[in-house]
């Protein structure tokens, strides 16, 4: 019988972080409430691919400080329409971005607070919310190490 081998963790600092290269993929049931709620974070579609009965089969949606979220029909034919709700955490590069998304965001409907804007003891600005879709965000000035 093997054993597992067991990990020991590494740190690396990065000096000059590389651009975002991953993606993370949400699916919405009301893509049109997505787009809304997308734009109200602050993020900027680029992209929107819809088929002939309306299903939006791929989006992309920019974030100004780098990087973005591709998204798509939830339920739709496939792996990626049988997404369920997921998570994605947002770099802004300034408090006062997470503080406007905060402000456009909180109230929309169908949007939980999970957690208020708040400063962390690692040095974070930042907020939590889930959307009506259940995916969970969380926009923050922290960049990661």
């Amino acid at each position: 019988m093997s054993h597992p081998t067991a990990h020991t963790a590494t740190t690396t600092t990065f000096t000059d972080p590389p651009a975002p290269s991953v993606w993370p993929s949400i699916g919405f049931t009301d893509v049109d409430a997505g787009v809304r709620f997308l734009d109200a974070l602050g993020f900027v579609v680029t992209v929107l691919y819809r088929s002939e009965d309306g299903v939006v089969e791929h989006a992309e949606a920019r974030w100004p400080d780098g990087g973005g979220v591709m998204f798509g029909t939830r339920d739709k034919p496939g792996a990626w329409g049988a997404l369920g709700p997921q998570g994605a955490y947002v770099v802004a590069a300034e408090p006062a971005t997470v503080d406007g998304a905060w402000g456009r965001v909180r109230d929309l409907p169908g949007v939980e607070v999970t957690e208020p804007p708040h400063d962390t003891e690692y040095g974070s600005h930042q907020f939590a919310v889930r959307d009506a879709d259940g995916n969970l965000w969380s926009i923050g000035t922290y960049r990661g190490q």
